[in-house]
């Protein structure tokens, strides 16, 4: 914790270069998809940041990252050199873990840099401030956890800034970003719809030093919802612009989501945090189906090999907690007219009935949603959701659908966000006549809704996996 503590108070005062200290627009440095061997890791070369090192604006520049597990990066992983290209906006990227070569190791802290010039020669090369990040312990392992969950955030309300205040304070290991990072329909007047103008709008954010600060101290997933797709409500039918082409790309430019050597890859995913916890991460803008679409087996707001995929890995799953997260409701209530509450209800209810008919409920599964206000709700068929609110903008809580239960729902809007934290259980052991038999102690997760205004826990909701005997 010193050594985050450290960095978050380097990259607060704008953040400081290692070899030669550079004057520099503020550009936040992110370790995104984290893996038990693998991490996406992504900088942005600010104009500032190449005229230093030397990068004229009429060529390419060249750049690497490194990455160890030791501050003295003592045989760090290197990747091969990345052109910094005004084509991709200067933003490089690298997925550690492709291969044996850099892959990383499991539940392990990593320290990463990155170097750059206008070659590869090392004398020509200007070398980044440190930044961490932890690898997930995967299958094989159980360690207590920290995930922060935030939707909707805004760099112009007036508590955006006590919001990240809180959002720190709450020491994350990881922060699930759900989505409307930022808002290209906002202001109405002038939204941005054209490459620079929506690329400025995750410039501003990803420049404010808090949100730096906390970004190179943890690790990232970003899920993407209307607003930080194309425009409130959208879907990826023709119309006004952006375009849905040009908003999946402008996301998976900006911010660590998929590899930029795999184009194909996809943006819903899973993640084997610990052995105890599992993490279905989804996607609700690029696979659906037009929002008009008559409601019947046909319309999707997943997508069929999506929607296929996440049934089948929760049920597969052996883990004893389960939670699937995507930034819009399942369960609900919810009011947006463009969700499964209310636009894709028949996809909604066969989603309830695998539920049912599989008793996920009793096995651990939860949904975490980014909706603007806070609840925790229950549905008829035993789904169990828990909505973050939003960290800029919340609202009041919707009218509860039929057959649904509202466990928590926030009184007063308030800005806010979700923890999930899990404690590793101790195995229980049969005595011998030469050792004393252990008492087990269930694995035990624990998801917070926290007022990001005061930081109080307004609500909590924890579950307990079953006690794993050993002989």
């Amino acid at each position: 914790m010193k050594v985050r503590s450290l960095l978050l108070a380097l990259a607060a005062t704008c953040g400081a270069f290692g070899s030669s200290t550079i004057a520099q627009e503020i550009a936040a440095n992110v370790a995104g998809e984290i893996g038990t061997s693998s991490a996406l890791l992504q900088a942005r070369i600010t104009p500032e940041m190449r005229r230093a090192a030397g990068i004229p604006d009429s060529i390419e520049g060249w750049a690497r990252f490194e990455a160890a597990d030791n501050p003295e990066f003592t045989r760090p992983v290197v990747t091969e050199w990345i052109k910094i290209s005004p084509e991709s906006d200067f933003v490089i990227k690298y997925m550690f873990g492709r291969n044996s070569v850099e892959s990383l190791r499991g539940g392990r802290n990593y320290y990463w840099r990155y170097k750059f010039g206008p070659n590869p020669a090392e004398q020509s090369l200007k070398t980044s401030t440190v930044h961490t990040f932890q690898t997930m312990s995967g299958s094989l392992a159980s360690r207590a956890i920290r995930i922060a969950v935030v939707q909707g955030l805004d760099i112009t309300a007036p508590k955006f800034s006590a919001a990240i205040d809180q959002l720190i304070a709450a020491k994350p290991d990881y922060v699930v970003f759900a989505g409307n990072s930022i808002a290209y329909d906002a202001p109405a007047a002038t939204p941005a719809t054209s490459a620079e103008a929506m690329r400025a709008k995750w410039h501003a954010l990803l420049a404010q030093p808090k949100v730096a600060g906390l970004l190179g101290t943890v690790g990232s997933y970003w899920l993407k919802n209307d607003r930080d797709f194309r425009f409130a409500g959208a879907d990826a039918t023709a119309g006004k612009e952006p375009s849905a082409e040009l908003g999946s790309d402008i996301f998976r430019e900006q911010v660590p989501v998929t590899d930029p050597r795999d184009p194909a890859s996809l943006t819903f995913r899973s993640v084997q945090a610990t052995r105890d916890l599992a993490l279905w991460m989804l996607e609700v803008r690029d696979y659906r189906s037009p929002n008009t679409a008559a409601d019947n087996k046909d319309k999707s707001l997943w997508g069929p090999s999506q929607a296929e995929w996440v049934e089948r890995n929760i049920v597969s799953s052996p883990s004893p907690f389960r939670l699937v997260i995507q930034p819009s409701a399942i369960v609900g209530p919810d009011s947006a007219p463009d969700s499964h509450v209310t636009a894709f209800r028949n996809e909604r209810q066969a989603f309830l009935d695998h539920v049912r008919a599989n008793q996920l409920n009793e096995k651990g599964l939860m949904v975490i949603v980014g909706g603007s206000a806070q609840y925790h709700s229950v549905s008829a068929e035993g789904l169990e959701e828990i909505s973050v609110g939003s960290l800029s903008a919340p609202t009041g809580v919707a009218s509860a659908p039929a057959g649904v239960k509202l466990a928590y729902s926030q009184t007063q809007p308030a800005t806010g966000f979700a923890l999930i934290e899990v404690v590793p259980g101790v195995a229980a052991v049969a005595g011998t006549r030469e050792t004393p038999a252990v008492e087990g102690v269930a694995a035990k997760l624990t998801v917070s809704l926290i007022n990001a205004e005061t930081g109080a826990v307004m609500h909590t909701v924890t579950k307990a996996a079953p006690i794993v005997t050993r002989k």
